[in-house]
């Protein structure tokens, strides 16, 4: 464990000490090729932590003998991470160097994403760490692609234009099909809600989490095939409901912060907020649904940031205008530290319960010690 303190450690002080204090392009986009660089490869110098760590592998030694066309007949909705597979197999590379190409593509993708909207980059990849989106790069890495095309996706669903928005959707979305059932995001998530029609939400999402089996028996055919064997099988255990407080934490401090954000994203941070709360409910019933949380989470990247920036900026005003004014009860490091020590919170729990399967840490140079039995996979 002591890899993760560390690395939390130095992105926390050198986030907060260097950028943090200077705020200019050059110190942030130091920072975050520092940030970059060491998630790349932590990501990569892993052995055998995240679940699926060994059936990627396998895949990847099984495409190797593989035609192009035995791709698209066996995996024809889902063909691009096998692609990809076979193309670095043409290469000769073995398994850690193609998996380092991947967690390469997977930060550029993140970094760029906090890069262009996070108010406090270096809040925003203290985030990244703390909240499980390091983690589930490390576990789910066909899912980790189809949500990284979302993150590009973004700026489209932001400036509301469908085509590109759609184009990046359906392609991530060949990746890890997941990706096509948040497609309407780009609808619900700009869209303020009436206390009337979150009433009626709230109250849609109570009746199809009573009945959801029921439910998913009804649209089973027309899903996917592995989505629909998930009944019944390990992936259709529940979680317990501690697992939801995190998410619940998340969201009721977004609305108590909500006037902190401004307008024109304050819908979608919040609409996001409440979608994730209420995936993360339904893992109750059935684990396997938490994957479908990740997409709307996303934005937790962006939204504490500002809300934090949002204190920084009223605390610079009053000490360049009226230097001996109190800005409140709530200042800017007061509020930092809340959402710090709420990172923190969720990372010690995510560590105390295993997420992911990827604590410890352990690293290739523990490769000789015994190897761990893997349980099913959900790749």
């Amino acid at each position: 464990m002591a890899v993760y303190y560390v690395t939390i450690s130095l992105l926390t002080g050198f986030g907060y000490f260097i950028p943090g204090k200077k705020q200019g392009q050059k110190q942030n986009a130091g920072y975050l090729a520092f940030a970059f660089l060491l998630f790349s490869f932590l990501t990569s110098f892993r052995y055998a932590i995240g679940f699926d760590y060994f059936s990627y592998r396998n895949i990847y030694h099984m495409v190797i003998p593989w035609s192009f066309q035995d791709i698209f007949l066996y995996h024809r909705s889902e063909p691009c991470y096998y692609l990809v597979c076979k193309l670095f197999s043409l290469t000769g590379c073995p398994f850690p160097v193609f998996l380092t190409f991947i967690n390469l593509f997977l930060m550029a993708a993140a970094m760029h994403f906090i890069s262009r909207n996070s108010k406090i980059p270096w809040v925003s990849v203290y985030l990244y760490l703390t909240l499980q989106f390091l983690a589930y790069n490390m576990n789910l890495i066909r899912q980790s692609i189809a949500a990284a095309f979302f993150l590009m996706a973004y700026p489209y669903l932001k400036a509301r234009k469908l085509l590109p928005y759609t184009v990046l959707i359906v392609f991530g979305g060949l990746f890890h099909n997941s990706l096509w059932f948040v497609w309407p995001l780009y609808f619900v998530l700009p869209k303020k809600h009436s206390r009337l029609c979150l009433g009626f939400l709230l109250g849609a999402a109570c009746l199809i989490y009573v009945f959801f089996d029921p439910i998913f028996h009804f649209v089973a055919p027309v899903l996917p095939v592995r989505y629909a064997s998930y009944q019944g099988s390990y992936f259709w255990n529940a979680n317990g409901f501690e697992y939801v407080l995190p998410p619940a934490v998340y969201c009721l401090l977004i609305y108590l912060f909500r006037n902190r954000i401004a307008d024109k994203r304050r819908t979608i941070y919040l609409n996001s907020a409440l979608y994730q709360l209420l995936i993360n409910l339904f893992i109750t019933r059935h684990f396997i649904l938490e994957r479908f949380a990740i997409y709307p989470f996303v934005f937790s990247l962006l939204a504490i940031p500002e809300i934090i920036d949002s204190y920084r900026q009223e605390t610079r005003a009053c000490s360049s205008n009226m230097p001996h004014k109190k800005t409140g009860t709530l200042t800017y490091r007061r509020v930092l530290f809340l959402f710090l020590l709420f990172g923190l919170a969720w990372f010690l729990f995510a560590a105390a319960e295993g997420f992911h399967r990827v604590y410890p840490y352990v690293s290739l140079l523990d490769k000789s010690l015994s190897q761990p039995d893997a349980p099913p996979s959900i790749y």
